[in-house]
């Protein structure tokens, strides 16, 4: 309506210098405002005025209401039809194409006070705090989704990253929530580029709260931006970050050294001394520094009997090893062969409403290795759904110990994920001013332990022995990921080539 409007505007200052100077006196003196009348008005108040003009003088007036009539609406092009039919007896088969240019240049001299006009410098948005608890449901389900397919990204990028045959771990949610805090200053290709590398919808605002929802007990999981004293950062950015994620950025000194201790500090102290060292060094030119670590020692619902775990046998490369072996002759597990993957999938319920979903080669003859290339987001998402129909069932299980630790440059995993504003052309727009920013490091470690301990220990007479002996035995090279049973997303990820690391 606004655009409308000008445009009319633009023509009733047109006809003022065409009509005489007591048809001036006479004009309405609201005319040149664009919100004092509507075409209706205009049509019955000027049309006496617009009939006094000559034919030349009425030609130009008839060819601006061609071209502003392009491209408005049906009933704007009726108004101006009207308008133009009360001017002038004559069919108006003049050529357009001389008189449509000319109105161009005072348009563009006019005052840069309609809303229509664009502003001076790109636009970049606040940061999003508020979203309605109307679609929270919904919310969930989609941010459900774009972890998990965000997960499997991580996976083949940490996958290619990493040296053949080598175990590795990592948090898809941990790095999601430091990518989404970021994201809450991201503007232009930057905002569109990181939803499109967490898989999020576009201008998915409700993410932030949707995220604090998915924190899972047991799970020390820690983010922290870090800057150089000479870059400001919003104060809008600032709260946003302290009220949604319960973090805001921290300055840091211009000692290098006194930089690091900082770090590894902050890092230790929020995970209980589990990671201890995160950074071995810092750029002396550090401007950004996005850090995020993960400490998981999950507790079995279950829990397996010390006295039982010997070592056995697995199998490593092209030898076989020895290794701490749990195990138990009716542990609950839901299993099941998946003949795309040629893998077994089993199910182990933790505390917490998480379970360990491992997946291994159905028998020596496959690999991790073809696992791991079949493993597509839908793939992925028919297991999922198979598992939830899987009843636990006493089992014969054989499982090594579990404990992996990762620490990754998460820079070069970004570029793998085709991501590259860390390190070029980054628009951190709501953020800070400075439009000369990079990431000068960004580092993930994640450090995964399972053993026999359990907090929730089910009475073994409480589960019916089958009559048909099932088992699920790992003894070589798997897959393994910790999985949110109830918001349905991975909160660890990884693979075991080596219990003994």
């Amino acid at each position: 309506m606004a655009s409308r409007l000008t445009l009319l505007t633009l023509l009733l200052l047109l006809l003022a210098g065409f009509l005489e100077p007591q048809d001036r006196a006479s004009s309405n003196p609201n005319a040149t405002s664009s919100s004092s009348w509507d075409p209706e008005s205009l049509q019955e108040g000027s049309e006496g005025k617009i009939a006094v003009a000559n034919n030349s003088k009425m030609l130009f007036i008839e060819s601006i209401l061609e071209a502003s009539s392009l491209p408005t609406t049906n009933s704007t092009t009726n108004s101006s039809t009207k308008i133009t039919a009360n001017t002038t007896d004559e069919p108006t088969t003049q050529p357009t194409t001389q008189p449509t240019i000319q109105p161009i240049q005072p348009t563009t001299q006019l005052p840069t006070d309609s809303p229509t006009q664009p502003t001076t410098g790109p636009f970049c948005p606040g940061p999003v705090t508020l979203c309605s608890d109307l679609d929270s449901h919904s919310t969930e389900a989609m941010l459900g989704d774009a972890l998990v397919d965000f997960s499997l990204k991580l996976y083949h990028a940490f996958s290619a990253m990493k040296k053949a045959e080598t175990n590795m771990a990592f948090s898809p949610f941990s790095i999601a929530s430091l990518l989404t805090q970021v994201l809450l200053g991201a503007g232009e290709n930057t905002k569109t580029n990181l939803e499109n590398v967490l898989s999020y919808p576009k201008d998915f605002a409700c993410v932030h709260q949707a995220l604090k929802g998915f924190t899972t007990k047991g799970v020390t999981s820690v983010s922290q931006i870090f800057h150089s004293p000479d870059l400001a950062i919003r104060d809008t950015f600032v709260n946003a970050s302290q009220t949604l994620y319960s973090s805001s950025p921290r300055v840091l000194s211009n000692d290098s050294d006194a930089n690091l201790e900082l770090i590894n500090t902050w890092v230790a102290k929020n995970t209980n001394n589990k990671i201890s060292r995160l950074l071995d060094s810092l750029p002396s030119d550090t401007r950004l520094v996005l850090l995020n670590a993960i400490y998981l020692s999950a507790k079995w619902k279950t829990t397996f009997d010390p006295k039982k775990t010997r070592m056995e046998t697995f199998h490593f490369k092209n030898s076989v090893i020895k290794v701490p072996m749990m195990n138990s002759k009716k542990y609950p597990v839901a299993h099941f062969i998946d003949q795309t993957l040629k893998a077994k999938v089993g199910q182990l319920q933790l505390s917490h409403n998480l379970s360990l979903v491992i997946l291994v080669p159905q028998n020596l003859k496959h690999h991790l290795e073809d696992i791991e290339q079949a493993l597509s987001p839908s793939v992925f998402k028919a297991i999922m759904k198979k598992l939830e129909m899987s009843k636990f069932q006493p089992t014969l299980l054989v499982l090594p110990r579990i404990k992996v630790m990762t620490n990754q440059d998460m820079l070069s995993i970004m570029e793998k994920l085709e991501f590259f504003d860390f390190s070029y052309d980054l628009n951190l727009c709501g953020l800070t001013e400075d439009p000369d920013l990079q990431v000068s490091a960004m580092q993930h470690q994640a450090v995964l332990e399972l053993t026999e301990t359990g907090v929730e220990a089910a009475a073994a007479s409480a589960i019916s022995v089958a009559r048909a002996l099932l088992i699920f035995e790992v003894q070589q090279p798997f897959l393994f990921l910790l999985w949110d049973q109830q918001h349905k997303f991975p909160v660890f990820m990884g693979r075991v080539y080596d219990p003994r690391a």
